[in-house]
This record gives C-alpha cells, structure tokens and sequence, in this order.
C-alpha cells in the first residue's frame, strides 16, 4: 500500500514537472531562410553603396554598350567576350539611365545571387535551411575571396560562379527522387549554360564538374534494366550534349588567349594562389572545416568498406572539389601562363559548400545526443553573434580593397569623357591613365589609348598600345626590344623639338618591363686631367638628335655643344639596341683641344626600387634589386675601360679614363618577349593612333606631362575636378555657327 502511494506521488511529481517545463518550440524552418536572405541583401546594399573605381568596371560597360546598339573601340574583340553580363548591364543602363548606377546595380544583383547559390548549396545537406544559412555566411561574410571579385570589378566571373553553384545544388538535388530528376535536370542545365555564356575560364572548370554530376543521376538503381534507365535520361543527356558542344566550339578556342601571356607565370603564377589563400585566416578556416568534413566522410566510408553512395550530395560534392583542385593542378604543372589568382574563388567554392555541410552534420549530431544544446532557434542565434564578430572584419576587408580602386571623382571623370567625345571628330582617340581610360571607352565608346603592365593583358594588341602609350607619357623618344624599353626623356628645348639628356632604363624581368635604373643627366660629366670639371650635360647645348632604325638595329645619337675657358667642348651620346640582344650599348665621348681625364656618369634606381645587392669585379659589376614576382631581378653592367663605385642612392659611378666611355647592359633575368626592335617618336604616334585627346590626372607628373604634350600641339582646354583635358589641334570638331 505505501509503495502504491510512493509511485503514484512519482507519477504525479513526473507530471507537474512535465507541464512546469515544457519543451521549448524551433523556430519555423522558414527563419534560416529569412536570415540568410538578409544576409546576402545586407552585403549587397554594401556592395551597392561602396563607390567603384576598377577599370574592369569601365571594361565591362564598354563591352555592353555593343549589346545597348551603341559604338564601340574598332580595336577591342569584343567577340571573345560572354554575353550574358554585358546584356544585364545594357538593360539595367537602358531603364535607369545611368551607366555609373547600373554597374552598382549589376553588382548588388550578382551578390544576391551568391547568396541564393550558397544558400541553394548548403541546403541539399539533409535538405536543412540551416546549413545553407551557413553556407551564405561563410560565402560572403567568413571570406574576403568573393567580396574581392566585386571589388576589383569580376562581374563576369563572379555571376559565372552563380551558375557554377546553382548546378552543383541542382544536380545534388536531381539525385534525391526520380519524380522530381528532370526538374532539377533542367535546372543544372540553364545554371550551366549561364555559367558558358558569362566566363570562359569559369565554364571551362563547370562542364567537368557537371558532367560528373550528370554521370552519378545516369546511374540506373539496382534492378533496373539499363535500356530503361537510358530512356530516362535523355533529356539531361541531349541538354549536356548541346551545352558541350558550345564549349567545344566556342569555349575551348576562346581560352587559348588566357594562356599565352609572357609575365603570368612569373607575376601571377600558381604560388599566388596559396598565398592569397593564406592572406586572411577565415579562408584558411573556411579551407580547413572543409577538408575535414570530406575527409570524415570519406573516412567513414573507408571504415564502413563501402562506396560511396551516388545519391548522397557528398558525392557530388568530392568531385567538385576534386575536378577544381585537379584543372589546377594540371595547369600549374603544364606551366599554363594564365592568370592563376582568379583560379581561388573556383577552389573555394566547394570548400565553403563542405565546410557548411560539415558544420550542419555536426550540429545534427550534437543535437542527438545532446538535444538541450541544440536546436534550430539556437543554432540561428549562434550564427547571429558569429555574424556580429566577423562582419566588421568582411566589410572593412571588402571596403578597404573597393578603396584601391577607387577613382578620385568618378562623376568628373564622367563629364571630362563626355565633353572631350562631344568636341572630338569622329574617330579621334583619347590618351588617358589605365584605370580611367577603360571608363572612358565604356562611357562613350572611343578607342582609349592607355599603359598597362604586361602581366594583366593577354593579347599583342593590348602590350603594343600599352608601349605606345608610355612613349607618349613619360618620354620624348623610346627604344625598344624584347629586353629592354629605354625611355629618353627629361629634353633640353631645340629647334626641332626637345632633345633627351635622361635615360630611363626598364628591363624585361620574368616577361614584364620594369624601371630598374636611370641614368642622371647632371652626373654626366668631362674632367680634366686634374679631376676639375670641365663641363656637365646639363651645361651643354643641344646640337642635333639622330635616330636610325634598321632591320636588326637601332640606334639614337645626342649631340651637345659649349665653352670651357673659351674653348670648344663637344660632347655625344649614343644608345644602341639590337633585335633579339639581351644586351644594349651607351657610347659616350668628347671632343675638346683641352685635355681629358675622364667621363663620368652615375646610374641610380628609380624611386620606389631598392638595390639589394651590388657586386663589383674590375669593370663589370652586377645588381641585384628587391623581389618582384618569383626572383630578384639583376642587371650586369660592363665597361670596355674603367671604374664602378657604389653610391650612397644604391646606384653607381661610372668613369671612365681619356675622352671616351663605353657601357654595355645586360639583361640577367629575362622572360618571354612581348615586343619587338621598335623605335617609337611619340609625334608619329599621335599620327598612327589618331590621338586627339589627353585625359590627365593632377599629380606630381602632370606638369612635366603636360609641357611634352604641348610640343606635339595639344593645348588645355577644360578642367573637371582632378582631371585635365588637353585637345590637339585639328583634332577638335569645328565650332558651330
């Protein structure tokens, strides 16, 4: 009788505590869903509002102003170039009216659709919205990779890897039932064939990874017939078929440009890679929960001695990552020059769709053995305060990197573009900064005349212009071959012109041109016998400026004149280059009744290059300057008579005994060769690319710019904020009545 009471009063103690205590309610699963929405929504209003500058940006627009019917540079191939971006940004143009404002609104569209991808990715672990939460957060707050894209202006690659995810999630997804397959068939389809209409080398990594993919949901299941299952899948089979057809037809000939550039390997190789990689610890998080989950999958499959199962997302999901790992590795042994750095977001991806799996698996399994821990409601509150934590971070990261590209006044840059194509005759070119002149191009659709290094164009065309450009920026002649570009500049004003004293010396290094030293006018000098300075350059007269160009040489000659004591002193320099030579001479000598003890001059690296190393035998000597790119760059100098001492600048004083001094410069660490045995006159430049406009910036090169342009007749004419713009004349469209 006790016990019966003492068991009913723990029957009804159960009960009281039972109805105290309730089990607390999840969420509705429709909250993972609406965090991870605003979270994409939030960081693109970021993206909206961050002003942009890259002169990608200006590229694109220019691309899409051939999709908007409006002009475009003859010389661009625009050909080459997916359309499916440049069509979104001639539509968005053509409803708010604005090219500026629709690149932002381009841009905060390719964020949301990142966040959707993500979301759509993360989600076809176990179908729960949580993980894809995590996958939105990861994707767009943990790591900087994706947020850089927009940036430095990857529109294209950025939407290509929309695509990229949505047919990895939708090709997950067919594997779940046969009822829904052709659906999510048809789904991964469209996201791959977005995915080959917007980025080439995107595509070229996608078609693999879905073909994969499609070759897992062809499986037949156990029992059945393989002739029904083959039946069944035609429809994925003639979708994929038509899609790899494209890619084979267009894609695969579009990418061998991608892989010819001279300075990729040694500027933008695959060691750049792990080093962006390793540049900011969340992705290195992001790479390591990632790793770990697939490898805890695979190693439960090897424990278990079973393959793995064609219907589990995993699957899938491990050979993404290892058709992404493995198209790298296959070009970084094929010694591909191609601009590895953009390969990081492709190799990411899948580790931010694992690491998001992963992390849902274990909240899964904390949850079931520890259900007070875990549920739905807590774990959106524990990526609440993760957001909170790392936000900051991902913003300032992102804004900080947009703030490099940034222009100074993109809206004076607008009005600088559009006045100068309204007072030019048609066809008339615009010479202008890298950055800006690409926005000029896409503002108004005029051939742009700009320098760009090696390292960052893919075709002749863009390396000669770049050449060009240069000539006419910084000097009064230049000389180039496949080693060397020599710069003359700093002129002495003549009859015909300005006669070059300085020498600006930039070498081939890797496959890139480099400024590596200058030889200093006011250290030429002729000394007595006494060691008394008999005169300096820039003392001296001009009397004559020859420049010849042959087959396989050429060669420019400065001629000087003065007094000393009332005597006559003449004085010659002579720079000549071979085709092909890794090697040019300077010839320097003087001519006076007084007696000569020496010429001297002194060569020093530009600012911003450091010597790290100088080396002095006799009458060679070697310098070796800071790392750039995979190796240090040197140069050996030789005198056929003489003397090296290294100066306090890093540079060296050459001298050389009686009236004569004759110098070779080799070239130590050449690369592959983007020009040629040129000699460019920039008069006959502005000729040959129809120059008739100058957008220049106000810095600490524009007077001295605008004085060389001046000589070869432009004039200012306008200024709008920062920028200045100088009209040659003829060039202007005659005044109306």
């Amino acid at each position: 009788m006790i016990a019966a009471q003492m068991d009913a009063a723990r029957v009804a103690s159960s009960s009281r505590s039972t109805i105290v205590a309730p089990p607390r309610p999840e969420l509705p699963a429709g909250i993972p869903t609406l965090a991870a929405t605003g979270v994409a929504a939030i960081v693109a209003a970021l993206v909206w509002s961050t002003p942009i500058g890259s002169g990608d940006y200006g590229q694109w627009l220019m691309v899409a102003r051939a999709f908007g019917g409006e002009s475009t540079p003859d010389y661009r191939a625009l050909a080459d170039v997916p359309p499916l971006v440049p069509i979104a940004i001639a539509w968005v143009q053509g409803g708010l009216g604005d090219p500026i404002l629709a690149l932002h609104a381009v841009g905060f569209l390719i964020v949301l659709g990142l966040g959707l991808a993500f979301y759509a990715a993360g989600s076809v672990f176990g179908g729960r919205s949580l993980t894809g939460l995590v996958a939105v957060v990861l994707g767009l707050l943990v790591t900087d990779r994706y947020l850089e894209l927009l940036a430095f202006g990857g529109l294209l690659q950025a939407a290509a890897i929309v695509g990229l995810i949505l047919a990895f999630a939708a090709f997950s997804r067919a594997l779940r039932s046969r009822a829904t397959e052709r659906r999510w068939w048809a789904t991964g389809c469209a996201a791959l064939l977005a995915t080959c209409l917007t980025h080439v080398p995107t595509a070229a990594l996608t078609l693999p990874v879905c073909l994969a993919a499609a070759g897992l949901a062809a499986l037949p299941d156990p029992g059945q017939r393989v002739a029904e299952r083959l039946r069944q899948v035609r429809p994925l089979a003639a979708g994929l078929a038509g899609i790899a057809g494209y890619w084979i037809v267009v894609i695969a000939p579009a990418s061998l440009g991608y892989v010819t550039n001279p300075a990729s390997l040694a500027y933008r190789g695959p060691e750049r890679v792990i080093q962006l990689i390793g540049a900011y610890p969340p992705t290195l998080a992001i790479i390591g929960v990632g790793l770990l989950s697939v490898g805890t999958w695979a190693g439960r499959l090897a424990i278990a001695r079973r393959l793995p199962a064609r219907r589990d997302p995993w699957t899938v999901l491990a050979a993404w990552l290892a058709a992404s790992w493995a198209m790298y590795g296959f070009s970084a042994l094929g010694g591909a020059s191609t601009d590895y750095p953009r390969f990081v977001p492709l190799l990411l991806a899948p580790l931010v769709v694992a690491a998001a799996g992963g992390l849902g698996a274990a909240g899964v399994w904390v949850g079931r053995r520890r259900p007070v821990w875990a549920n739905r409601e807590r774990g959106v509150v524990a990526i609440g305060l993760a957001i909170v934590v790392i936000a900051p971070f991902s913003i300032a990261s992102y804004q900080s990197q947009a703030q490099g590209y940034r222009l100074p006044d993109d809206r004076a840059l607008a009005a600088a573009a559009a006045w100068t194509d309204s007072r030019l005759v048609p066809g008339a070119t615009i010479l202008a900064p890298v950055r800006e002149a690409k926005w000029v191009e896409g503002l108004t659709g005029r051939a742009a005349l700009f320098s760009s290094q090696v390292r960052y164009a893919f075709r002749p065309v863009e390396w000669d212009r770049s050449l060009a450009a240069d000539a006419l920026l910084r000097g009064n002649l230049t000389v180039v071959n496949e080693s060397f570009v020599l710069t003359m500049t700093d002129g002495a004003p003549a009859p015909a012109g300005e006669q070059p004293r300085a020498l600006i010396v930039a070498a081939n290094h890797g496959g890139e041109y480099l400024d590596l030293l200058r030889f200093v006018p006011a250290s030429s000098v002729i000394l007595d016998a006494e060691g008394h300075k008999l005169a300096s350059l820039p003392s001296l007269s001009p009397a004559g400026f020859d420049r010849t160009i042959a087959a396989d040489s050429a060669m420019v000659v400065t001629r000087w004149t003065g007094t000393r004591l009332g005597v006559p002193i003449d004085f010659r320099q002579q720079v000549t280059v071979q085709r092909g030579a890794t090697s040019f001479d300077l010839d320097l000598a003087a001519t006076t009744p007084l007696t000569v003890g020496s010429l001297q001059v002194e060569v020093r690296p530009p600012t911003g290059i450091a010597v790290i190393d100088t080396s002095v035998n006799g009458s060679v000597a070697e310098l070796t300057f800071a790392r750039m790119g995979r190796s240090e760059p040197r140069l050996r100098l030789t005198l056929a008579n003489g003397t090296f001492v290294a100066t306090e600048t890093g540079g060296l004083l050459i001298a050389s005994p009686g009236p004569d001094l004759s110098l070779r410069v080799t070239d130590l660490t050449p690369g592959g060769a983007s020009s040629s045995l040129r000699l460019l006159d920039p008069a006959v430049l502005v000729a040959d690319y129809g120059v008739g406009a100058v957008i220049l910036r106000r810095d600490q090169t524009y007077d001295a710019r605008r004085a060389r342009l001046e000589l070869l007749g432009f004039h200012v004419a306008r200024a709008e904020g920062p920028y200045i713009v100088m009209v040659r004349t003829g060039a202007a469209r005659p005044a109306a009545p």
